[in-house]
């Protein structure tokens, strides 16, 4: 059985540790007590108001609502499901961020998914520390934070996880690859934020049709 080295694992540990001091000092507020003023979380709270007061006089959240736009399905704003599929993967999710609140964790979390998605296509671990923090503060993210946009900033820090199993998938890695698939997929879908599923969809889709074309290249495939 090989001895884990101390000495590889040390700069993933630095990563770590920097991905969360920094996400602490840049939402440094959050530790005084202060909580964002989210325009959209506060325009949220308008729009599903309609739907808890029809479930308060029936027992059951309604499956549309009139309240936003010309009309829209409940499920999208705020419907409340009967199973809790989903709680084990609210654990890990808590888990990965280290427990740090929002909108700390957002930050925390795209870093941490993006510093393995640049291991996993070969970069060193100190250029990929790099790659993260310029990936979870490019200046679209605390602004959509400041919005209220969360399910948006959540979803943009798990979607390179979805992209990182693809990529192992792709290197003949499959079980590795299925598990991180699987698991960044769900964590990544559960947020609910159908524009940003859309986006990471066509990346896949380029990805699968890039490596098809390279696979018939290098004769991994052969069309009779």
């Amino acid at each position: 059985m090989k001895k884990i080295s101390f000495k590889k694992l040390l700069p993933h540990i630095i990563a770590i540790v920097l991905f969360a001091i920094v996400a602490i000092m840049y939402c440094k507020p959050q530790l005084q007590g202060k909580v964002l003023s989210q325009h959209d979380i506060s325009q949220w709270k308008g729009m599903a108001q309609q739907s808890f007061e029809v479930k308060e006089k029936t027992g059951k959240m309604p499956l549309w609502t009139n309240s936003t736009f010309s009309g829209m399905p409940t499920y999208q704003i705020a419907y409340e499901s009967g199973t809790n599929i989903t709680d084990g993967f609210s654990y890990i999710s808590k888990i990965l961020s280290l427990g740090l609140k929002e909108p700390a964790s957002f930050f925390f979390l795209a870093c941490i998914c993006f510093y393995i998605l640049c291991l996993i296509v070969g970069a060193s671990p100190w250029v990929a520390i790099l790659g993260a923090i310029s990936y979870a503060y490019s200046t679209y993210d605390p602004v959509i934070i400041i919005a209220g946009h969360n399910t948006k900033m959540a979803s943009l820090a798990y979607a390179p996880l979805v992209i990182a199993g693809l990529t192992l998938l792709f290197q003949r890695k499959y079980l590795v690859g299925f598990a991180l698939t699987a698991l960044g997929s769900e964590l990544f879908i559960s947020q609910n934020h159908l524009q940003i599923v859309y986006y990471v969809f066509i990346i896949a889709v380029m990805m699968v049709v890039a490596n098809l074309i390279n696979s018939y290249r290098e004769k991994k495939i052969i069309l009779s």
